[in-house]
């Protein structure tokens, strides 16, 4: 638990066993915030160390596969700080956060789905406002390698990201936190965790103003913890939603340029407070079983 963190009533205490049906740990969205400062350090070390080397032995060459390798780094930490606090019974529900059956329909996607459209929406502001010129051979060819580059962010460009993000840290964020200050904490790690990439030549982030990026990465993560808290702990959800953003963003990229500006950040927080209103700050998190019972022990 981090210092001064008290624990958020909806927090699931392992000394309870008052439950007579405990949750299932693969489907609850709140848990113990036990082993989040070692996730945290594990995770922003192997990315670092992975970026850092990375950039030295390419030099001007092509980052991607130094990006790839170290964005491995939340879903390692997950598995590393699972197996020392939980054990191969851990690690396996932590896995099981991708199963399909009963994880809220098509609510996240539909949650999911008010991201994908602020940021595509977002490409009319350069277009309307700043009289940019759509670049129509750059979209067509984007458009014909968003399939393969689906797949890949799912795989292992940013989609790889949710088994730590939302499997591992959010989950205990919100045994800490209300869910509004756990994602808005978390985001705030997610854009710190993306710092070196910022002086990386050739990077997404390279092209970018950190500020307004960390604001997007708030915006963001307030929408995937929102989908997370509706497909009940699942990560399929969020692992499409992140993908769809990322490929989304690169279309609009190559289409009017104007990557994390001020009209992504501004959509983007606005899909991220109307949740929020919607959902009266709660971001669809279902408490667990019996914890209402547990708090006022």
């Amino acid at each position: 638990m981090f210092p001064g963190m008290a624990p958020h009533p909806t927090s699931v205490r392992p000394d309870s066993a008052a439950s007579p049906t405990p949750e299932d740990p693969a489907r609850t969205a709140v848990m113990a915030p036990r082993g989040l400062t070692a996730y945290f350090v594990i995770a922003f070390a192997f990315s670092w160390i992975a970026w850092w080397a990375g950039a030295r032995l390419i030099g001007g060459g092509n980052p991607l596969p130094a990006v790839l390798v170290g964005g491995f780094g939340p879903a390692v930490a997950a598995v590393a700080v699972t197996w020392a606090t939980l054990g191969r019974s851990g690690v396996g529900a932590l896995f099981r956060r991708y199963s399909i059956g009963r994880r809220g329909l098509l609510t996240p996607y539909l949650v999911a789905a008010s991201a994908v459209a602020a940021v595509a929406a977002s490409a009319a502001v350069p277009i309307y406002l700043e009289g940019t010129a759509v670049d129509g051979a750059q979209l067509r060819a984007a458009l014909a390698l968003a399939p393969a580059n689906f797949l890949l962010i799912a795989l292992a460009g940013g989609g790889n990201e949710e088994l730590g993000w939302r499997g591992f840290a959010l989950p205990r964020l919100q045994g800490a936190l209300s869910p509004l200050a756990a994602n808005a904490v978390l985001g705030g790690v997610w854009a710190v965790w993306h710092a070196p990439l910022f002086g990386m030549e050739g990077t997404v982030q390279s092209t970018m103003y950190f500020p307004a990026y960390a604001l997007l990465c708030v915006g963001l993560t307030v929408v995937l913890g929102c989908v997370f808290n509706s497909a009940r702990g699942g990560l399929l959800a969020t692992v499409f939603a992140h993908t769809a953003v990322n490929v989304v963003s690169g279309l609009k990229g190559a289409a009017v340029g104007d990557a994390a500006g001020a009209g992504e950040v501004a959509l983007v927080g606005l899909a991220a407070v109307v949740l929020a209103l919607a959902t009266r700050g709660n971001l669809a998190l279902r408490r667990p079983r019996g914890a209402e019972d547990r708090s006022a022990d």
